[in-house]
């Protein structure tokens, strides 16, 4: 039973986190360099020695066309924020953005909820590591957009995560298990364009001392997980 619970229990942190996250900011601008900066860090970390090899493994298994899920997580967001700055003014451009990344943001947060029934019942360890860097991406993905006006559209979005889940735990038996890579597929692709877009600070922007422990202390807590 604790991989039907543990899922949703920690869907339901991740909604907690993406509404006060959105509701609150960091005004703080040097903890918010920090903070961003260690984030990349295990995010990228995750992405590379955890979360793509998963994928190929299974990938490599079912078939090698699951890689192409990965591919279109990557250029949709991509494509879809173009199209915005291409066909709208720039008084208007705010306005559509906040919708995408809204409409975005809804979608994407249910395929993390799924993907992460996935991982728990794989195992615990697997899991949490999962959920650590959702964790930071829901919260770093929240702080630049305007708090929401209306509590019901903020519960809305802020409980893409769980309905994921619920859907992943009441239809894991049916679900076949392509589908489950292929979802896990869109979750690396758009995960890997935020993170090197919009996280990742360039030039003289973030801190690279918390970039490296970000990525030091994730590198040492995945590799000791692949001996216990």
């Amino acid at each position: 039973m604790m991989d039907v619970y543990l899922p949703l229990a920690f869907a339901v942190i991740l909604g907690l986190t993406y509404y006060f996250s959105n509701k609150y900011s960091i005004r703080h601008k040097e903890w918010n360099k920090k903070i961003i900066s260690f984030s990349a860090g295990v995010s990228i970390t995750y992405i590379l020695l955890e979360l793509f090899p998963v994928f190929t493994e299974g990938a490599l298994i079912l078939n090698k066309l699951l890689f192409v899920s990965i591919l279109v997580g990557f250029i949709a967001h991509h494509i879809i924020e173009k199209e915005i700055y291409k066909h709208n003014h720039r008084h208007e451009l705010v306005k559509m953005l906040s919708l995408e990344e809204n409409i975005f943001s809804f979608v994407y947060h249910i395929i993390i909820g799924a993907v992460m029934v996935t991982f728990f019942k794989s195992s615990v360890i697997q899991g949490v590591l999962f959920f650590i860097p959702m964790v930071f991406y829901t919260f770093l993905s929240t702080l630049p957009t305007s708090p929401h006006p209306k509590k019901i559209k903020g519960a809305l979005l802020s409980g893409a995560t769980f309905i994921g889940a619920v859907i992943g735990v009441v239809l894991w038996t049916v679900i076949p298990s392509w589908f489950q890579f292929m979802l896990m597929g869109l979750a690396i692709g758009a995960l890997l364009f935020t993170v090197i877009r919009h996280h990742i600070p360039f030039g003289r922007r973030g801190r690279i001392g918390w970039f490296t422990i970000g990525f030091s202390a994730y590198s040492l807590l995945i590799i000791l997980s692949w001996y216990i």
